[in-house]
């Protein structure tokens, strides 16, 4: 309850709600904090399960509505004592084994995952600092050879690539006589080609196209005309003396010019153009056209008819085939990955991964693309060997740390392991216990807070067993209270009533009862203690027992009366500063005639029609006068009720309730609300009413106890 006026003033105004007719029992209205409705006039039902004789009160929620459970104190504290030395029994013993991962093994995959973590950067920069300057290399290299073979003159590349066939067979022819004079002569070679018909082709192929194979092409030509030349000898019909000395002058002969360099430099320009280019760059660079060498395939094509029709030389003619992704251009070449099939000696097709280098130039009107590609082998080969190095680096730092990390959890884990020893004993129930473990860092600043832990522990425990007896008082007190509120709603015919409670803790110190005085009289009373929690229940417990003594035993049908008596025997007893307010109605149910007293309370609201009228007769809180000036105060008021009739008795936490700013709800909305509701049978006015106080409070917390009692005549 909140602040009471001083004595003889009237209370802060507060909203009662009452209606009687011939329904059974009214049902408490429904409320955000109460899911389904229940007795109006009742306490919260209760749930109880009684487990000893002593037992306390125990809230199952923490809503004022919440269903109680009776739990016996002192059988759930041996539980939970006996519950908690078993499970930390268990762990001490090790039957509860300790899962997941140990802190050792923690520390160890941590130093090796930081380490690990560490290598792998290493490795990702080595690493790729290394291919960059391979490939940068590799692409400088196939530049300076594209750009060597685009600079040499354009009309020396047409003359070879399109120079006029019968003019290089007559260059063919002329090589060849030099070797064998006779070559030109029908009549000397008639024998020849009978005796070998395969010159005639590879005399063909040799001045029917260009590349760097023809020079070797030319060179086996000639060896095979050697031997038809020796064979057609051999078929003559010569002294053998005068045969072998013939034969031996043809192999001279031939092995002569074979050897020649000079004559080989002829055959070199002849087959193979690039040959000019590549001889002194074999010097300078130190290039490798042979196979496994860096350079591929070099070629020089006439694309000026189209792609699918080139005219070409070549040095390792291969099957190439090109990416088309992740080309680029550096200083006007297309620089981008391929792949070159090439046909080894065994006759097989290898893959080679390999970088193209490509150039376009327009000379004369034709269109020219020089083009170089350059083997990635050895790449490949760098950095595989780049690869296992870093990985046994690796490797090695792992261990390492692996070691160091072993190191350092044994340091660890050996005085945590003293402290969790420590913690099972102290969990066993020995709070005197004080652990020995000892260190000069992290670790002993824990076991010095473990100590000051188990000291306050053990204090902890103290006050929660002190806490628990005052919680077994408490629930008493709840449940005492609980059976103070009338159990069944009141029933007069022709009269709607209906009534709602609320208290703002597990006990309150608002009191509504009904009292059947005799056949013709009953009586509605509401009342409010100062004062909430067990001092204010055992207050209200005395008031309830003293006014239902006089009005039940006595038969006493005036409420003015009533309270004289009642103030009498509690101001002698109750505790100096405390006080008692309360509005006593007794209604005459044959002439429907209502007598109002007031102590002190909130007025009671009679609405008629649209017409709220407050009775509020004179009179002081109960308690605080002895009987003198209480009994010069008190005063009486008769009503007589009409159909359609409604009365509202409340508690001041009723127009009191705050939202979250702290703003009240206050008379004048109670009033207006009412007189809007008052057409309502009494459950559903309650159910609006409180639907319309639970929207004002919000999330802000109940401050004071709720009551509201309603009566309708309905005739």
């Amino acid at each position: 309850m909140s602040d009471k006026p001083e004595p003889g003033k009237p209370p802060v105004t507060k909203k009662i709600v009452k209606s009687g007719s011939t329904q059974p029992a009214a049902a408490i209205p429904k409320t955000p904090h109460q899911p389904t409705p229940k007795p109006a006039p009742k306490n919260p039902p209760t749930s109880v399960t009684k487990k000893t004789a002593t037992s306390r009160l125990k809230p199952a929620s923490r809503e004022p509505h919440g269903p109680i459970e009776v739990v016996s104190s002192s059988d759930q504290q041996e539980e939970e004592q006996k519950a908690r030395r078993n499970s930390m029994a268990a762990a001490a013993s090790g039957s509860d084994a300790m899962k997941g991962i140990s802190l050792r093994w923690k520390i160890m995959i941590a130093m090796a995952g930081v380490t690990l973590l560490a290598a792998m950067l290493i490795f990702v920069v080595v690493y790729n600092k290394a291919v960059d300057q391979l490939n940068a290399e590799i692409d400088a290299k196939g530049l300076r050879l594209v750009n060597t073979i685009a600079s040499i003159d354009g009309d020396f590349w047409l003359m070879s690539l399109h120079q006029d066939p019968m003019i290089r067979r007559e260059r063919v022819d002329s090589l060849i006589r030099e070797v064998w004079p006779d070559w030109t002569s029908p009549e000397a070679r008639a024998p020849i080609l009978r005796k070998d018909g395969s010159l005639v082709d590879r005399h063909t192929k040799l001045w029917g196209s260009l590349g760097a194979e023809k020079v070797d092409a030319g060179k086996m030509f000639l060896n095979t005309l050697r031997e038809a030349i020796k064979g057609v000898i051999t078929d003559t019909e010569l002294r053998p003396d005068v045969a072998a000395t013939q034969k031996s002058n043809i192999d001279s002969q031939f092995d002569k010019k074979l050897n020649d360099p000079a004559y080989l430099k002829k055959m070199q320009e002849l087959f193979d153009p690039l040959g000019k280019v590549l001889v002194p760059l074999a010097a300078t660079e130190k290039i490798d056209l042979l196979e496994g060498g860096d350079i591929v395939q070099m070629s020089v094509l006439d694309i000026t008819m189209g792609t699918d029709r080139p005219r070409s030389v070549s040095v390792n003619p291969n099957e190439m085939k090109l990416s088309e992704q992740e080309k680029r251009i550096i200083g006007g070449v297309e620089v981008g990955d391929a792949t070159a099939i090439e046909t080894e000696k065994s006759g097989a097709k290898r893959s080679r991964p390999s970088r193209s280098f490509r150039r376009d130039l327009e000379h004369r009107g034709a269109k020219l693309r020089f083009y170089v590609l350059l083997s990635l082998d050895h790449i490949a080969d760098a950095t595989g060997q780049l690869r296992k190095m870093i990985f046994l680096a690796t490797l090695l730092s792992v261990l390492v740390g692996l070691a160091i990390a072993w190191w350092l959890s044994q340091r660890i884990t050996e005085p945590v392991k003293t402290l969790i020893a420590d913690i099972n004993q102290v969990s066993e129930g020995d709070l005197d216990h004080q652990t020995m473990a000892h260190s000069n860092d992290e670790i002993g600043m824990l076991a010095d807070t473990f100590n000051r832990m188990t000291t306050a522990l053990k204090a902890a425990h103290e006050q929660e067993m002190e806490a628990k007896a005052m919680e077994h008082e408490l629930g008493i007190a709840a449940e005492i209270q609980a059976n103070l509120v009338p159990k069944r709603m009141l029933k007069v015919p022709g009269h709607d009533i209906s009534a709602y409670y609320r208290p703002s803790k597990e006990v309150g110190g608002d009191y509504y009862d009904f009292i059947d005085i005799d056949e013709n009289h009953c009586g509605l009373i509401v009342a409010d203690v100062s004062g909430k929690g067990v001092p204010g229940s055992l207050v209200m417990s005395m008031t309830r027992a003293l006014i239902r003594m006089e009005a039940e035993r006595f038969k006493n049908t005036s409420p003015a009366q009533t309270l004289v008596y009642v103030n009498r025997m509690l101001a002698q007893d109750i505790k100096k500063g405390m006080f008692v307010t309360a509005l006593y109605a007794i209604l005459d149910k044959q002439t429907n005639k209502l007598a109002v007293t007031s102590a002190g309370h909130n007025p009671m609201l009679l609405i008629k029609g649209k017409e709220v009228i407050k009775v509020n007769p004179k009179g002081m809180a109960l308690g605080i006068d002895k009987g003198a000036l209480f009994e010069r105060t008190i005063s009486e008021e008769t009503l007589q009720l009409v159909p359609g009739d409604r009365i509202v008795l409340y508690t001041d936490g009723t127009v009191e309730a705050m939202n979250e700013e702290s703003e009240e709800f206050t008379d004048e909305r109670f009033e207006a609300l009412c007189q809007q509701l008052s057409t309502k049978d009494s459950n559903s006015f309650l159910n609006l009413i409180v639907k319309a106080l639970d929207e004002h409070k919000g999330e802000a917390p109940q401050h004071d106890d709720q009551t509201i009692v309603t009566l309708r005549f309905t005739g």
